[in-house]
């Protein structure tokens, strides 16, 4: 009878119970650690991809000489694109929980320490994207390839 009562329950019940450890367990706290560095490193990732030069290079504005195909709409790439959604949706809970993604985790933690050592950041600066030139400077633009300034095709 003197039992207490948390929440409209008594703190004999399992909901209650269950929520006092979760409250207290390392395990959830070092696993919203995890998923916050991960959410972190995507981002990060997510950065670093958009601002690389191969990136940029594939999804630069189209010349307008160029024809753009939407393989969505197509008869033979189409259906495949379609199928693969599809595929890709139902498996996406089981890779949330696989093990294979856990592996995967682990292996970007092991990633980010190796990223934190001399040697990575040595090679995190080598595959950083180059910093745009600054046109400020009064420095000329490179003549296109088309135009030359030698001599080869003069007659002296």
């Amino acid at each position: 009878m003197g039992e207490d009562v948390v929440d409209g329950e008594d703190s004999g019940s399992v909901p209650v119970k269950l929520r006092q450890l979760v409250d207290g367990s390392r395990t959830i706290a070092t696993l919203e650690r995890v998923s916050s560095g991960l959410s972190n490193r995507a981002e990060r990732l997510a950065t670093t991809t958009r601002n690389s030069f191969l990136y940029r290079w594939l999804t630069k504005e189209p010349e307008p000489e160029v024809i753009v195909i939407d393989l969505r709409e197509t008869y033979t790439v189409g259906p495949l694109i379609k199928v693969l959604d599809g595929v890709i949706d139902r498996l996406e809970p089981y890779w949330q929980g696989s093990r294979l993604r856990q592996a995967l985790v682990a292996v970007d933690r092991g990633i980010d320490r190796a990223a934190e050592t001399r040697t990575g950041e040595i090679v995190m600066d080598a595959l950083a994207p180059p910093e745009p030139p600054d046109k400020a400077d009064g420095s000329e633009e490179l003549p296109d390839e088309d135009e030359s300034d030698d001599d080869e095709g003069q007659d002296i």
